[in-house]
């Protein structure tokens, strides 16, 4: 169920060529304040609007039945003011932006997969992890980057980019939707496009050789058929765009420390996120969400089907 707390332009009497909007999730955390502000300043820039959802969760949780009615009712009214505290601060910040605000009675990842479906662009903020020690992504960061119906933007923390780029992570399954994203995004920045491609050598090991003593194959070999694949993965796309700038390596090493560590400093990091995966799954892959989880540049996950 979504209640409006905000006056909402109707799109259904438009001629349809209203642009769709960009969505955030806010919880009340200091992550979710940054994504806000992050997807209000994206709205800005896309010249469309920005709809904040705050989910209250009465549904979906197992105690939802037995909740006392005074209880759903302060529940309903924290989200009122959570919502409206944060449009004030953000039509503070942006006076030009057209803000929506919406709460839902789901829970957090089902109303923004839900929402996602009717958005350009969803943008959710998560803690993740500052090194590579382990894995620490929340669950509706992981479940949105499994289902969400439109590209999605994760955000670990702020922080001001120091180069103009956009850097595209390209593996062996073609994301073509990745791609003309990246593609796109980079033009409307005026940013330059740095695709990466991780690769490690396929490791043969003789019969009469020690466990692990030495990698038997040609390095240079499969260092020059990973920028092969890069290359082929953008060929259409860089004649399309021919205004981009685009720079092209393939770097040996694990794929999710490559592209971190390609990606610091830069305005966005973009990986396709596969959707051939059971409608009751979490994960969205290794790749994925080991850079949602580590990386400090905001990461786009868009749907590759």
């Amino acid at each position: 169920m979504i209640d409006n707390t905000a006056p909402s332009t109707d799109q259904s009497v438009s001629s349809g060529a209203a642009p769709l909007p960009v969505v955030v999730g806010i919880d009340g955390s200091a992550n979710a304040e940054n994504a806000a502000v992050w997807a209000a300043g994206e709205a800005e820039r896309r010249g469309t609007r920005l709809v904040v959802v705050h989910a209250v969760s009465l549904q979906d949780t197992p105690s939802a039945p037995l909740d006392p009615y005074d209880r759903a009712v302060r529940r309903r009214a924290a989200a009122r003011a959570l919502l409206e505290q944060t449009a004030a601060a953000l039509r503070s910040r942006f006076p030009g932006l057209e803000i929506e605000t919406e709460s839902s009675e789901l829970a957090p990842a089902r109303s923004l997969v839900e929402r996602s479906g009717s958005a350009a662009l969803t943008v959710t903020g998560t803690r993740g992890h500052g090194g590579f020690t382990g894995m620490l992504i929340g669950s509706v960061s992981r479940k949105l980057a499994a289902h969400a119906q439109c590209p999605l933007v994760v955000l670990r923390a702020t922080q001001q980019p120091e180069a103009d780029e956009v850097v595209l992570g390209v593996g062996r399954k073609p994301a073509p939707t990745a791609v003309r994203f990246a593609f796109e995004t980079a033009r409307s920045l005026g940013a330059e496009l740095v695709v990466v491609r991780a690769w490690w050598p396929e490791a043969v090991y003789g019969a009469l050789v020690a466990p692990g003593a030495m990698f038997v194959g040609e390095l240079d070999t499969a260092r020059e058929s990973a920028m092969t694949g890069a290359e082929e993965a953008i060929a259409e796309l860089r004649e399309e765009f021919r205004d981009v700038k685009v720079r092209v390596s393939a770097v040996e090493g694990n794929p999710v420390s490559v592209l971190v560590h390609a990606a610091r400093g830069a305005r966005l990091l973009v990986v396709g996120g596969h959707r051939h995966r059971g409608r009751l799954s979490v994960g969205a892959g290794y790749v994925v969400e080991g850079v949602i989880a580590h990386s400090p540049t905001p990461v786009a996950v868009v749907p590759v089907r």
